[in-house]
């Protein structure tokens, strides 16, 4: 007893405080958006660097999203031996030494293993940062989600940008990455020492008794489900939005990147003011209202006559999704039906499989129906997270 009373008091007194967790948590989620937004514009390259069509080039992606769907779970099982300080380090330092080689490498099979370890460490860092946030936003003891995902946009915002800027300056991939890698690197330095080493909670979770500890509840499910499609969304955004304005409209491809930006701004936008908007909504209604808002903005880009109006769609897009993943994490973090930990491993694998398998399912898609059937059917996905939700609710509210 005394020997376990003085272990807690040793790992009090070696968390960083309070206010450094804080920061810590936002610098990874901001170096979370920014490392893998910062691939965005070079995809057009790659495209047409390795000169592969939609579907070989959707196969492709496929890697990131088989590494991030793999990483996932093990992550959740990790961090209870590890702790969540050493994963975060280790998946910083894949970032920097991956992003160069996605944008030199010239052959499909490198260009594949590349990604596979790219897609590994955006899948690990996003269940490690999301379960550290769950525990600063509960020692905070109020709603914190939205403003750490807001820098994961924001990050998100300023790689695309700073990516555009410095390809549209006329210098090669290649330099561009190396420049985007040193501040990965400057970021990683800053937030690594503050962030927790052991981020899950040692006391005991009251869980449900008739859920089972190693499978996901229906409620669990469910909110993995919405964040699929609301990454989905981000991630068809991400990697196929500079493609589309390419290929549709015949922009340059050094201004490719420009979808995403806007995509990201309203995105970035909305989570900072998350806050406000769910105080003012309520949950629910900022779920019902978010999901409408993406399907309109999606199909505003489906409907553009013009290049200038898939931005505008693209904007409304960012705007809708901004905060239904905020605020399933969130949800997740104060469920009692399963042990924190397994419960954000098992949403982080549905939301971040969204993001970085779903593209690569898009491509796949688009080489039979066209990109334009394909997001068609993503904005109607979008709509379905307002219907899922509704079950949450009920199925949260019968459970209580």
């Amino acid at each position: 007893m005394l020997q376990s009373k003085t272990v807690a008091h040793v790992a009090r007194v070696q968390a960083p405080p309070l206010s450094a967790q804080r920061l810590a948590t936002l610098l990874c989620f901001f170096s979370l958006g920014f490392s893998t937004a910062a691939w965005a514009p070079l995809i057009p390259f790659a495209q047409q660097r390795l000169s592969l069509n939609h579907a070989d080039f959707g196969s492709l992606l496929l890697c990131a999203g088989i590494g991030s769907m793999l990483a996932m779970p093990l992550t959740g099982m990790l961090i209870q031996k590890m702790g969540g300080r050493l994963i975060i380090a280790v998946t910083l330092a894949v970032f920097i030494v991956v992003l160069p080689l996605l944008a030199m490498l010239p052959t499909t099979w490198a260009l594949g293993i590349s990604l596979f370890a790219f897609g590994a460490a955006a899948g690990s860092l996003g269940v490690t940062i999301n379960l550290q946030a769950v525990m600063v936003e509960k020692q905070y003891a109020k709603n914190m989600m939205s403003s750490f995902h807001g820098m994961c946009s924001l990050g998100g915002l300023l790689g695309v940008m700073s990516m555009t800027v410095l390809l549209a300056l006329g210098l090669s991939p290649l330099l561009a990455a190396l420049i985007i890698a040193a501040c990965i690197l400057i970021v990683m330095l800053l937030a690594v020492p503050k962030c927790l080493a052991q981020p899950v909670p040692t006391e005991s979770e009251k869980i449900t008794p008739k859920i089972k500890r190693g499978l996901p509840s229906p409620f669990i499910a469910l909110m993995g489900i919405m964040c699929f499609i609301a990454f989905l969304s981000e991630g068809s955004a991400m990697d196929w939005s500079g493609i589309y304005l390419t290929q549709e409209f015949g922009v340059d491809a050094a201004y490719a990147g420009l979808a995403y930006t806007c995509f990201a701004i309203t995105m970035t936008m909305g989570r900072f003011a998350g806050r406000q908007i769910q105080q003012y909504f309520g949950e629910a209604k900022t779920v019902f209202l978010g999901a409408l808002m993406a399907g309109v903005g999606l199909s505003m880009v489906i409907l553009a006559p013009h290049w200038l109006m898939v931005l505008l769609g693209y904007s409304v897009l960012g705007l809708g999704c901004a905060n239904i993943v905020p605020i399933m994490f969130s949800r997740v973090g104060r469920q009692n039906q399963m042990p924190k930990a397994a419960a954000l491993s098992y949403v982080s694998t549905f939301a971040y499989s969204g993001s970085l398998l779903g593209p690569a399912v898009v491509g796949l898609g688009s080489e039979v129906f066209g990109l334009t059937a394909v997001f068609a059917v993503i904005a109607l996905a979008l709509g379905l997270i307002a219907v899922v939700n509704y079950f949450t609710l009920k199925y949260e509210k019968a459970a209580a």
